[in-house]
């Protein structure tokens, strides 16, 4: 028949190899874990590229009702960036929108009828844009990137704007002729200082997901707004 002290020892044999396994499941999770989170690419990589969709909004305050003096429209752009560093890069990217609208008036004045009256004017816009900008990176070889940008925008935006044609009848109820506006067509080159925020959240080593929000200023106030989410790749 075994004796106790045989079983106390065979006791403390066990627990010494369960608490020796747990210690080694302990250690070995974090490193399993940040396995797992990191996904950014671990040799550096020198260039990214991203195509992304989204939101424009354009700032017409000057020519268009209080109501309707923003111009939102679907807009593309292709973004390529070079790096310098783990965090910073110089980044190039154009911009192509839809055609946004955004109504005025004009106020001819009826020949003997006295007050003026109201006339709706369309006003259409299309952009075309260049950006010059450099971004800085935070975090490294992580799965999310914040970063912030600043740069230039080369801007080319097209107008064509016209007036409805609206009758109009005087008191003896006979059509009187008003002078309204031609039609316009326009285009206005402009160079925008620009500045956006966002991230980059890695789906493998290599591609990722990215969304920004960028503002841009001119003639003293903001002239344009830009969400945009696309996917791109390191190389």
């Amino acid at each position: 028949m075994p004796r106790p002290d045989h079983h106390i020892a065979q006791n403390d044999t066990a627990r010494r190899r369960a608490a020796t396994c747990c210690l080694l499941v302990l250690c070995c999770s974090p490193a399993a874990f940040a396995q797992a989170v990191i996904v950014s690419p671990s040799d550096p990589r020198t260039w990214d590229v991203t195509g992304s969709v989204g939101w424009f909004a354009g700032n017409k305050s000057g020519i268009a009702e209080e109501w309707n003096d923003w111009y939102d429209t679907f807009a593309t752009s292709l973004e390529v960036g070079r790096y310098w560093s783990p965090h910073f890069k110089t980044e190039g990217a154009a911009i192509f929108t839809t055609e946004g609208t955004v109504f005025g008036r004009q106020e001819p004045i009826a020949p003997g009828e006295g007050p003026p009256i109201f006339i709706p004017r369309e006003h259409h816009f299309r952009v075309r844009a260049f950006t010059a900008s450099a971004t800085y990176q935070f975090f490294e070889n992580t799965w999310v990137h914040p970063f912030v940008t600043a740069g230039v925008q080369f801007t080319e935006e097209r107008e064509r704007a016209f007036s409805q044609d609206v009758p109009f009848y005087g008191r003896d109820f006979t059509r009187i002729d008003i002078p309204i506006a031609p039609p316009r067509q326009a285009t206005v080159f402009s160079v925008r200082p620009v500045v956006s925020a966002g991230a980059k959240f890695y789906v493998n080593e290599r591609g990722f997901v990215r969304t920004d929000l960028g503002v841009a200023w001119h003639e003293g106030r903001v002239a344009q707004v830009v969400w945009r989410a696309g996917m791109g790749v390191d190389f």
